[in-house]
């Protein structure tokens, strides 16, 4: 049995003659038939099939393991509501930042650093805000790799808003029509957050030449600014399935000297409904991490 959002379809044996659904075919119920299944009769028997209205009425001589047809069913309705849940939830995330991205302050992004905490920690972060990334999508890219510089150094030169490092860095992967917010505090999240959206070369041939991205930053300091977290969420609008999932990533900066720290770097797709691409996005997305990680380090 084959269930869709507007059809359900099956094979049937009549004559003896097996009656299979090829691929180049399509199996349509009469939209006007309704199939009632009901429990029992050891999961045999001989299910009414007929319209609403009375007006057609088939009726099959057998219908083989109909219990577990009608538990397969029913799956179905609890995935699709359960769906249509995760949905509603992902809208509501989405407008959560767009409506957090709205509300810019005056400050700059120096100033805003400079009032976080000393004795803040993640776990205080993470118990009190709300989250910006899925946790459980993001998988480890990079792991201790250490940069020339200090968390607060990272950020001074490479995501103030005084800096030129974002334009270079998307101008060195020929991304056009750029556009980037100051950093502002939201009420919802810790730290700072701004977007920026640009449109992107694309380089599978499924996709467009290029397609309009947007991307939410969001970035906080802890421990008296020896660790950065710097957290991003990425949406491409333009490529197949582009509406189906989201990109999220992580990376925590950790001072070790005076001129250094390590940087872990974690990354995933976030997928807000199932579809047959998933593993080549997924394997795509981590590839084109280690590129863009190669294109930071040299332009630092």
């Amino acid at each position: 049995m084959y269930v869709s959002a507007w059809h359900i379809c099956f094979h049937s044996n009549v004559f003896s003659k097996q009656m299979k659904i090829k691929k180049s075919q399509h199996a349509f119920i009469n939209p006007s038939i309704t199939i009632i299944l009901r429990v029992g009769a050891g999961g045999q028997g001989v299910p009414p099939l007929a319209s609403t209205d009375g007006r057609a009425k088939y009726m099959f001589a057998s219908f083989w393991n109909r219990n577990h047809a009608h538990k397969t069913l029913e799956r179905a309705v609890k995935n699709f509501q359960a769906m249509e849940e995760a949905e509603k939830e992902e809208k509501e995330q989405a407008a959560l930042r767009a409506h957090s991205s709205s509300n810019k302050g005056s400050h700059i992004a120096s100033e805003l650093m400079a009032s976080t905490q000393d004795d803040t920690t993640l776990q205080d972060i993470d118990r009190t805000f709300q989250p910006f990334i899925k946790d459980d999508v993001v998988v480890p890219i990079i792991t201790k790799e250490v940069f020339p510089c200090t968390a607060e150094q990272f950020f001074n030169k490479l995501l103030n808003d005084d800096s030129m490092f974002t334009h270079q860095y998307r101008a060195e992967r020929k991304d056009t029509d750029i556009k980037l917010e100051q950093w502002h505090i939201a009420d919802e999240y810790s730290g700072l957050l701004r977007e920026i959206s640009f449109r992107s070369l694309c380089n599978n041939p499924m996709c467009p030449p290029d397609t309009a991205m947007t991307e939410w930053q969001h970035s906080v300091f802890t421990a008296n600014k020896s660790v950065l977290v710097f957290e991003t969420v990425q949406q491409a609008h333009d490529v197949p399935f582009g509406s189906y999932f989201e990109v999220h990533s992580r990376w925590v900066l950790e001072t070790t000297s005076e001129s250094s720290c390590t940087i872990d770097i974690k990354v995933g797709a976030h997928f807000k409904k199932w579809c047959l691409m998933q593993s080549k996005i997924k394997t795509g997305l981590l590839s084109e991490v280690c590129i863009s990680y190669v294109h930071i380090c040299a332009l630092c």
